[in-house]
């Protein structure tokens, strides 16, 4: 994103018609199609949107610095850091009850070898996506 303050600049060289837009690209170390955005209007400048979620606290500010969990050059907190906790959380969790459990179903004979049957190949291919995914 271009200063603003440059962007008033290319606007008031532009303005004056004194130079060409080539001319002031070279002048002000913007490219040429940057410059032709800002003279038909087509570049929308607007301020950086504060970040909205969270706690300020957990915000990144100051300068960079290693972090102690991940070794990471980083404006702490670490995000990284803040991730993997809580993936790990997540997949700590415990199972959901089984479907017929919830559902409270009793099925029996063919149609219980039936759930069974489908039950445990979603389980292994649920098993071997995470394998290779």
């Amino acid at each position: 994103m271009l200063d603003p303050g440059l962007v008033d600049t290319i606007r008031r060289m532009l303005a004056a018609g004194k130079w060409s837009m080539r001319k002031v690209a070279r002048m002000t170390g913007v490219s040429r199609g940057t410059v032709r955005a800002i003279a038909n209007g087509k570049r929308r400048d607007r301020p950086r949107r504060p970040i909205e979620n969270g706690d300020p606290a957990l915000q990144p500010s100051g300068p960079l610095r290693r972090c102690p969990g991940c070794g990471g050059l980083v404006q702490m907190p670490c995000r990284l850091c803040r991730v993997r906790v809580w993936r790990a959380a997540k997949r700590s969790r415990p199972l959901a009850p089984r479907p017929e459990e919830a559902l409270r179903l009793d099925l029996v004979g063919e149609h219980r070898l039936r759930y069974e049957a489908v039950r445990a190949r979603r389980l292994r291919d649920e098993r071997n996506e995470g394998v290779t995914g």
